[in-house]
């Protein structure tokens, strides 16, 4: 009975050997981070500060890929020019350091990385999970730790067959308005008078370029041949 198996175990380790043969990457990405909440409406491209990034990359098929990816920066707002006349009474400020980790699924609209394909570039969107660690919170109203949701878009360009470049921007949305340091707090104590808006959550972004590199794993082509001897 114990030979019958050794066929089986075989075939299961093949398959196992062909399933980590799918390529992989890991790279790097240096950019922006900026943030909107209170402090700014919308993305402001004058308030950037400087974010890396690390990731590994599974590539499942021609238009999918699964990442997984460590974000690490500096994320900071002013009332240095308001857009309302709150900001210019309210005259705040914040800086926090944010260690973010994330899992995403990656989504390419062209199949540019088939040998036999001209076009060795496509555009892409990404969604996933992932979560925050504020190093600086400066406020017991939020926690250190913050879930976030990734999501946005790039595009790649393939580079022989080892290098892949992209450039990609990516929203989080968090789920607190204390981020900035900012909420329904009460000004000069007056109970009528907002401090923000307790209804809109804080958001950072990071826009930036990424440069990995392709690792192949060839799985073994020696073909299974059974020893009949063991049968007998």
């Amino acid at each position: 009975m114990k030979y019958k198996i050794l066929p089986i175990l075989s075939a299961f380790l093949f398959l196992g050997q062909f399933a980590f043969a799918q390529r992989t990457e890991v790279g790097i990405g240096i950019g922006g981070m900026s943030y909107s909440g209170d402090l700014y409406r919308g993305y402001d491209v004058l308030n950037q500060n400087l974010g890396a990034q690390l990731l590994y990359r599974v590539n499942y098929d021609k238009d999918v890929s699964f990442r997984f990816s460590a974000l690490y920066g500096k994320v900071s707002g002013s009332d240095e020019h308001p857009f309302d006349a709150l900001g210019e009474v309210r005259n705040a400020s914040f800086e926090r350091r944010v260690l973010e980790g994330s899992a995403t699924i990656e989504f390419h609209f062209l199949d540019y990385k088939n040998p036999k394909s001209l076009i060795k570039w496509s555009p892409y969107i990404f969604g996933g999970v992932g979560v925050m660690k504020i190093f600086d919170t400066g406020s017991e109203d939020i926690s250190g730790i913050q879930p976030v949701i990734p999501f946005g878009g790039g595009v790649k360009h393939l580079i022989g067959r080892k290098f892949n470049v992209g450039l990609e921007f990516g929203a989080r949305k968090t789920f607190t308005d204390q981020f900035d340091g900012i909420s329904d707090n009460e000004l000069f104590e007056k109970p009528t008078f907002q401090f923000g808006n307790p209804e809109d959550k804080d958001w950072y972004y990071f826009v930036g370029v990424s440069v990995s590199y392709v690792i192949f794993k060839v799985p073994c082509t020696y073909k299974y041949q059974p020893n009949k001897t063991l049968y007998r």
